[in-house]
């Protein structure tokens, strides 16, 4: 009877191994040795040769030419992280308040739910990215501080006459909200899946206890939906300092189509310490203040 269970688990992890094999070998090839090939470009002067990459050790220089010399890195990694600390709440909020919606029993809410899962199948389609790009020679939205695209916030509002003084500042949260609507996709399909798994009976004797449906949502949604607004969480930052319109992450593109190898693999490994600081505080926050106190 041992002998059999043995050779079941043996099987089993036979098994298991053959699905994680692919995976490792990906993760080595794909992954590992470009991640060890860029921290060695950061130290060197990267050169392409026919046939062969040539490398010359030049220490630290390029990591004290950007945070020491160079006018413009400081003020787009203070961009990038303050637009993602913009976008962050702006996208769960968004998400959570969709999914509650979508999860109501309505005529027609499989269309809806469709419908707002269509930004994140469209914006990297083909035709997106020619709204986006020379063929059309303005966005389809309006976008930064200027406002400027085919839907252009900045005309509407001198339109229905806005005072001058606050109209930047309208004109930026209109453009880059419609903008953030578009990256709430894949959020809100969490939030709705984990609506789904609560249990009704939790609605029932709140109902029973005489909750409104303001305090159902604090203290039942909520609390219930922690661990998924955790995951959504990590999710967001990465996908907003991974964004190639982040601008941090769109010199370093252009340094390497440039073959400024070494000068792109420095900067990129600044911004991937803060950027993992930050991700890490926040979730540390978020755990100690938000997690323990609904469980």
């Amino acid at each position: 009877m041992k002998k059999s269970k043995s050779n079941l688990n043996r099987n089993r992890r036979r098994v298991g191994y053959t699905f994680v094999i692919h995976w490792l070998l990906g993760m080595f090839l794909f992954f590992i040795v470009p991640l060890a090939s860029s921290i060695w470009y950061g130290f060197n002067n990267v050169r392409i040769e026919p046939g062969k990459i040539v490398t010359k050790y030049v220490g630290l220089k390029y990591f004290k030419n950007l945070l020491l010399l160079d006018p413009n890195f400081v003020d787009q990694l203070r961009d990038s992280i303050g637009m993602m600390f913009y976008s962050l709440p702006v996208i769960i909020s968004l998400s959570v308040i969709l999914a509650v919606l979508l999860n109501q029993k309505f005529k027609g809410r499989t269309v809806f739910r469709a419908i707002f899962f269509l930004p994140v199948i469209m914006a990297n389609s083909v035709v997106m990215k020619m709204l986006n790009s020379d063929f059309i020679t303005m966005p389809l939205f309006s976008s930064g501080e200027e406002g400027t695209g085919i839907i252009n916030y900045a005309q509407i509002l001198q339109n229905i006459s806005v005072p001058t003084q606050i109209k930047p500042i309208l004109v930026f949260l209109l453009s880059n909200t419609i903008v953030l609507v578009w990256k709430c996709g894949v959020q809100t399909i969490l939030f709705l899946a984990g609506l789904q798994s609560i249990p009704a009976s939790f609605y029932e004797v709140s109902k029973i206890e005489g909750a409104n449906k303001w305090e159902e949502f604090w203290y039942i949604t909520v609390p219930s939906l922690r661990h998924i607004i955790s995951l959504t969480l990590i999710y967001t930052m990465i996908e907003l300092f991974s964004d190639l319109e982040n601008t941090v992450v769109a010199r370093a593109y252009e340094l390497m189509v440039g073959q400024d190898y070494g000068n792109s693999s420095a900067m990129l490994w600044i911004y991937f310490v803060i950027v993992l600081c930050v991700i890490g505080a926040l979730y540390f926050l978020y755990q100690k203040y938000c997690i323990k106190r609904w469980e």
